[in-house]
């Protein structure tokens, strides 16, 4: 859903006016990137307007109102003549609006709207954050604490797992020509995390269950640092294509949805609604990516990656082409669809080698508002793979859809639409792969029910129950349990 340019002018008016400021003294708050408005620089703590590029939302394009606010900070530095290329730029060159959307963070970590406005914390990372962007860095920073209790546990199996999780994402625009129709960037994650009484593969709540999804939002549990991404990447043709290759993390970029963004961004916790699980969503290997954007309405992506690379290992050992992956993605992006407001519809297809036996498969990624200006939005996501393709993941057919609940009740202060703050519910269903057997059960169902509340600018709590249906190697044949979980998550 986009507003128009007179429709942004009229916002910022309607706001200096009321509270006596002028333009420069303003912020433009993305609000999950579906309709910016400015709003008075003091409900976000120190954000200096003339430096501000605002968060961009993982799935939704990026607005025209938010694009332009980098046109104009260039407008501001061509006083001094540019000749050939600017090196570590204060601000990213031109991407189209869905591919901007992938691979802009932007350099704002405060979100309005919270119980408290005014933390030091908050306040301290917003500095730091605006500083590096000045030099091309532009990140995002995930910190979290996870508690979750199963109920009621099977026998002979721990209940109760907690683990610290952190993330660090982010692009490095290390140069870009003077008409920014073209550029060099560096993209890179991190992940860490220590696990209390928590670790992936030997105490979770997946591995109480018997589970073949993995209902906790816990990244790692003790393993140290992992660096699923880093690679070097070129776009050109005024953002139209974007070309990227190193060890890449496909997740990054395929099968986003708005409405279900995953650990760390406020969407459901259980890792099946945050990307699809019978597709090979790889990460952590050597690869190429290539994204290609015509015009606003349609995308097309394509990734090809090793699947064989050991964690934290040399991605160029052990390349064959017995482990390897290709998989294609293309979407159709609508202002308006059939009179529901935005929707974004992904097909995707899949090839992959493994062992020497290759498979294939499919997907569906749907993501609709449900109303032109409703804060309702629905998402859905499908898949089925051969059974080649799916012994590789452990999913033979997946299936998923439900609710987010964006501004559950005021546009200002608690349940905002212009931070964090929703209401989501999930469904999905599973189907074990012949790779999983022998299975208790063969098919495995889940529902969830999750609340993000603001409490600082950069910090939320997000309370979330689940209950899984069938898991596949249940203990005693158990037909399935509660996890009931919160976590705590700083986002700078």
């Amino acid at each position: 859903m986009k507003a128009t340019s007179l429709c942004y002018m009229l916002a910022a008016t309607t706001v200096a006016g009321q509270a006596g400021a002028q333009t420069s003294s303003q912020y433009l708050d993305t609000a999950f990137g579906w309709q910016p408005e400015f709003i008075e620089i003091i409900a976000v703590g120190p954000i200096d307007p003339q430096t501000h590029l605002a968060r961009r939302h993982t799935g939704v394009p990026t607005s025209d109102a938010v694009v332009q606010q980098t046109r104009n900070r260039d407008e501001d530095q061509s006083k001094t003549r540019c000749h050939g290329w600017r090196f570590m730029p204060a601000t990213p060159q031109k991407f189209m609006p869905y591919l901007d959307s992938l691979f802009v963070p932007g350099n704002t970590c405060a979100e309005p709207g919270g119980w408290v406005n005014y933390c030091p914390v908050s306040n301290g990372a917003q500095r730091i954050k605006t500083f590096l962007s000045e030099y091309g860095l532009q990140y995002n920073l995930t910190m979290s604490y996870d508690y979750a209790a199963v109920h009621p546990k099977p026998r002979g199996q721990q209940g109760e797992f907690s683990s610290f999780n952190s993330s660090l994402t982010g692009t490095w625009f290390l140069a870009k020509d003077c008409d920014n129709s073209q550029g060099v960037f560096l993209t890179f994650e991190a992940d860490w995390g220590q696990g209390t009484n928590f670790s992936e593969r030997h105490r979770s709540a997946q591995h109480t269950l018997g589970s073949l999804s993995d209902p906790q939002a816990s990244l790692r549990g003790g393993k140290g640092v992992f660096v699923p991404q880093v690679a070097l990447g070129y776009s050109g043709f005024n953002g139209k294509w974007v070309a990227m290759a190193g060890t890449i993390d496909v997740s990054n970029y395929m099968d986003q949805n708005a409405y279900t963004p995953g650990w760390g961004s406020g969407g459901l916790l259980n890792q099946s609604f945050g990307n699809n699980p019978a597709l090979p969503l790889t990460w952590g290997n050597l690869g190429f990516l290539t994204a290609w954007q015509p015009c606003d309405s349609f995308y097309a992506m394509y990734a090809t990656t090793s699947t064989n690379t050991e964690i934290n290992h040399n991605p160029f050992n052990d390349l064959s082409a017995n482990y390897w992956m290709h998989m294609v993605e293309t979407g159709f992006i609508f202002d308006d669809a059939m009179g529901l407001g935005a929707g974004t519809y992904r097909l995707q297809f899949t090839m992959l080698d493994n062992g020497g036996d290759c498979g294939l498969g499919g997907g569906i990624n749907i993501q609709q508002q449900m109303g032109k200006n409703s804060p309702l939005g629905f998402f859905a996501r499908a898949a089925f793979m051969d059974q080649d393709a799916a012994n590789f993941t452990g999913t033979k057919a997946y299936a998923s859809a439900g609710f987010m609940l964006q501004a559950p009740f005021t546009q200002s202060g608690w349940g905002s639409y212009s931070n964090h703050e929703n209401i989501s519910f999930g469904f999905m269903w599973q189907r074990a792969a012949s790779g999983q057997e022998p299975v208790v059960h063969k098919d495995e169902y889940g529902l969830e029910l999750s609340m993000v509340m603001q409490v600082t600018p950069t910090f939320y709590i997000q309370p979330d129950l689940q209950y899984i249906f069938n898991p596949i190697h249940a203990s005693d044949g158990d037909d399935g349990a509660f996890v009931m979980q919160v976590q705590g998550v700083l986002k700078f």
